[in-house]
């Protein structure tokens, strides 16, 4: 309540700071300057944010000093990567911002300091298609019957993101920064030596077939590591040209899409299916369809 109360009348202030010039105008009959009363504007919400920010952080280092070890990493993980945007989010439908009741709870699980403990490409698959669309993933280097050499296949391939006519493979990891054999590093060193691992893996091979390859790691709370925010980065000012919309629409609206996408994904780890539905039919694809029709 306190906060709420400082917030209101930091508003107050604000308003009357920013209103001084055309106050002042009015009072003395002088002349109005547009560019003057920007400039206080301007000041005064930079005042205004600035004196919040400093009752945030007071009331963050309270509720810090109470909690264990462990909600105190998670917490300060979603305060410094920025990853909890999706609970700020208007929940439209239109723009797949929508979350059923369980997929909310298990959004919350790794800030409460519960581990996911889920099959590893469980995410990845609702990160990448989270409409539910079939995608085939690219295959690098073709498995041998001869050997048992299991082949190299990435997980999503797009063409001319870096370069025109240039294909860019991506390869996923979502890593639960809080597992115990990772607690005793920082988040951000566990992101870089995946992101290393994953290039160590696949790298040359792309670039043997002339295409790009990105490793996108990110934490299961959303945390992306520097490659993965690049991309976002990237896609967003093609979007902002293509849409014509401010950058930071598009920017907002990428990282909004993917934080949803990652709670999916978090609550597909917990609830989803751990074995893969088979028809029964005797056929992997849609071909013979067909001629179940005629």
């Amino acid at each position: 309540m306190l906060y709420e109360l400082k917030e209101q009348g930091s508003k107050v202030a604000t308003i009357l700071h920013g209103t001084k010039v055309v106050v002042e105008a009015i009072k003395e009959c002088g002349e109005f300057s547009s560019a003057c009363h920007l400039d206080a504007i301007s000041r005064a919400r930079h005042e205004s944010r600035k004196g919040l920010d400093e009752i945030a952080k007071k009331k963050l280092d309270a509720i810090l000093a109470i909690l264990s070890p462990g909600r105190q990493r998670a917490i300060m993980r979603v305060v410094e990567g920025k990853t909890s945007s999706w609970l700020t989010t208007l929940p439209l439908q239109s723009c797949h911002f929508d979350l059923a009741p369980v997929q909310f709870k298990d959004g919350l699980a790794p800030i409460c300091d519960i581990h996911l403990i889920c099959q590893p490409n469980a995410m990845v698959v609702e990160l990448i298609s989270p409409s539910n669309m079939p995608y085939t993933e690219p295959i690098v280097n073709e498995a041998t019957a001869t050997s048992s050499d299991p082949g190299l296949r990435l997980d999503l391939r797009i063409r001319g993101v870096w370069q025109p006519q240039v294909e860019a493979l991506f390869d996923v990891r979502v890593i639960d920064t809080d597992a115990p054999s990772h607690c005793h590093r920082a988040p951000n060193a566990i992101l870089e030596s995946s992101s290393q691992e994953k290039k160590r893996m696949y790298k040359k091979a792309v670039e043997d077939r002339r295409g790009t390859f990105t490793p996108f790691v990110l934490s299961v709370d959303g945390l992306l590591h520097k490659e993965a925010s690049h991309f976002i980065k990237h896609m967003a000012t093609a979007l902002s040209s293509k849409w014509d919309k401010a950058y930071s629409i598009t920017s907002s609206y990428s990282r909004s899409r993917l934080a949803f996408a990652g709670v999916r994904a978090a609550s597909l780890c917990l609830r989803g299916s751990r074995t893969k539905w088979r028809s029964g039919l005797g056929f992997d694809d849609g071909a013979p369809l067909a001629s179940f029709m005629e």
